[in-house]
């Protein structure tokens, strides 16, 4: 590892307010899939990304069942997928500036890699498994308390309010229609995209993408509610 990287992961652990014992686990987290010279290293975050979108909802879910004891399944359910979304994921990787240390390719950066959305929302889940595999369950739990347990307090007032699937499918059962999203997938395995088109009556009312279908849907639902209110 050379000093320059050695001088970002310092530069970056304190801004997070976490010193990593194990300096390869941060670095691994913060490497994308670009950089890999050989297609068959495993050295990415792309596995890093797996377990920390699980252990992230497994802390939440535990909050969530902890602070909210009268409130039911359905809306306990609305506030988690709002708090563990893309976009309150993007809002925190800016809060934390992780895309001005995440390891890419010269191509990557020059297309605005820094700042595309699934890759901020899928470094940041590969930071969590970073801490979790590095310092265990209670200093994970210290991160998420810190960036996402106060954007939880705010979702609990309005549950599903960020939740654009959610809030799309009531306005229209409403009155008596069904949505449907129509979904499909482009690009190799290492650069997969996700495309969602969401219909009613036939006709469609939103398109999206995202790295994920679950964000594609998501990304459509929004493009569809932000045509009816405005």
């Amino acid at each position: 590892m050379d000093n320059s990287v050695k001088n970002d992961q310092t530069n970056f652990e304190q801004i997070i307010g976490y010193t990593f014992q194990d300096k390869k686990i941060l670095e691994i987290a913060l490497t994308h899939k670009s950089s890999q010279k050989n297609k068959d290293e495993l050295i990415s975050n792309q596995r890093y990304e797996f377990l920390g979108d699980a252990v992230l909802e497994l802390i939440i879910t535990r909050y969530l069942f902890d602070n909210y004891p009268k409130m039911e399944e359905g809306d306990l359910t609305k506030i988690r997928s709002s708090a563990v979304n893309q976009n309150t994921l993007v809002e925190i990787a800016i809060e934390i500036s992780i895309g001005d240390f995440i390891l890419m390719s010269k191509s990557e950066e020059a297309t605005g890699g820094r700042s595309k959305k699934s890759i901020l929302e899928d470094s940041l889940e590969a930071l969590i498994a970073a801490i979790y595999l590095d310092g265990g369950f209670s200093k994970t739990k210290i991160f998420i308390e810190q960036y996402f347990f106060p954007k939880i307090a705010n979702l609990s007032v309005f549950p599903g309010h960020r939740d654009y699937k959610t809030r799309l499918q009531e306005i229209y059962a409403k009155k008596g229609k069904r949505i449907i999203y129509r979904d499909s997938v482009d690009g190799p395995d290492h650069r997969r995209l996700f495309y969602s088109k969401v219909e009613v009556d036939s006709k469609t009312i939103g398109k999206g993408e995202g790295h994920s279908k679950k964000s594609a849907q998501q990304s459509a639902a929004e493009k569809a509610l932000h045509k009816l209110e405005n």
